[in-house]
């Protein structure tokens, strides 16, 4: 039996809602302090990612110090209008293990289901360099 999952939400009339955690509230919604809905997917896909890169790092006994990611997507206009491609950029700290962690990040992205989830329904690229990026 596979493991289960579950999350509760709860909206207003209107758009305004809230994803309860046990570990806190993130408010949804339309205004600039609320997550919209494919913030959050996006969110989930690269903590998902991340996690798994995390147990394969382990395994490897690979040590990074620091990463930063970029995701972007683009959605179709038909309807439903799924997302139709997905880009997810990599930037780790420079590191003398980078060929190692190439590969990482390749078998992370076979073995993320919310990566093979998405990869569904919309065309997947992963950019991966060694250079900082500062996320503003």
């Amino acid at each position: 039996m596979g493991q289960k999952v579950s999350a509760q939400l709860e909206f207003k009339k209107d758009f305004k809602g809230k994803l309860i955690l046990s570990e806190g509230e993130i408010g949804i919604g339309m205004e600039p302090n609320e997550a919209r809905p494919y913030d959050l997917l996006q969110g989930a896909l690269v903590s998902c990612l991340h996690s798994t890169l995390l147990e394969i790092l382990t395994k490897k006994r690979i040590e990074i110090e620091s990463v930063s990611y970029r995701v972007s997507g683009e959605k179709r206009d038909e309807i439903p209008t799924t997302l139709k491609s997905v880009s997810i950029e990599a930037f780790f700290s420079p590191s003398d293990k980078e060929e190692q962690i190439r590969k990482s990040m390749d078998l992370a992205c076979k073995y993320c289901s919310v990566y093979n989830t998405l990869a569904q329904v919309a065309e997947m690229t992963m950019t991966v360099s060694f250079k900082p990026y500062d996320i503003k």
